[in-house]
């Protein structure tokens, strides 16, 4: 067992032996997420979808010493149906938002696909990586398989909406998507993150061997 998933067990009192998915709660992405990052010294991450730089500046001011990539197209397409993102004079206000956000931390801000973008990472480079893009089924697995080599064994890959639920117009497809890679690539333990009144999101240490 890695270091990471050593501390994880640890640190929650978890028994590793039960079937995945394990809940951890309360589990919230702005503070527990973000300590865990910190606690495991994680220091070079990735979140993908980064739309106006909410979580990513909450990365930044939880992890002092973090370089944040923030992909993101910040693109209006036919693929892509958040009602906020159908025009495009809307994303480039978005993207000058996300921009100022983050002017005072040590970002670098990627206008690309999560495809084009995961071209410019070597293999097991990443501490982490937090997957927000699109929320439909074959964006989603395509995320998981491209940011999979790129973060280190023992890093985490996480991600936000864990829930098939209609949010705003949008039907989510993530836990399908989740699921079936956890299934294929007999991921064990995964973790459902669980906070009252928000969005689940979802987690996973990279095996040693993959």
């Amino acid at each position: 067992m890695n270091s990471a998933l050593q501390y994880i067990k640890n640190k929650y009192n978890l028994d590793y032996n039960i079937e995945s998915p394990i809940t951890l709660a309360p589990f919230h992405r702005y503070h527990q997420l973000v300590d865990l990052f910190r606690e495991l010294e994680f220091i070079k991450g990735a979140e993908i979808g980064t739309a106006r730089a909410v979580y990513a500046e909450i990365l930044c001011k939880g992890i002092p010493d973090l370089k944040l990539y923030c992909v993101d197209p910040w693109l209006a397409y036919d693929e892509y149906d958040e009602r906020w993102a159908q025009e495009q004079i809307e994303m480039d206000r978005i993207f000058e938002e996300a921009k100022n956000k983050l002017s005072n931390y040590n970002c670098e801000i990627i206008k690309k696909t999560s495809m084009e973008a995961s071209k410019d990472f070597k293999p097991n480079s990443l501490d982490f990586v937090f997957i927000d893009g699109n929320h439909d089924f074959e964006y989603v697995v395509n995320d998981i398989i491209a940011w999979m080599k790129i973060v280190k064994p023992g890093g985490i890959i996480s991600g936000h909406d864990f829930t098939t639920n209609v949010v705003k117009g949008t039907h989510f497809q993530i836990p399908y998507a989740v699921r079936a890679y956890a299934q294929a690539y007999d991921i064990h333990p995964w973790f459902v993150l669980h906070h009252s009144g928000t969005v689940d999101c979802w987690m996973w240490v990279k095996p040693d061997k993959t």
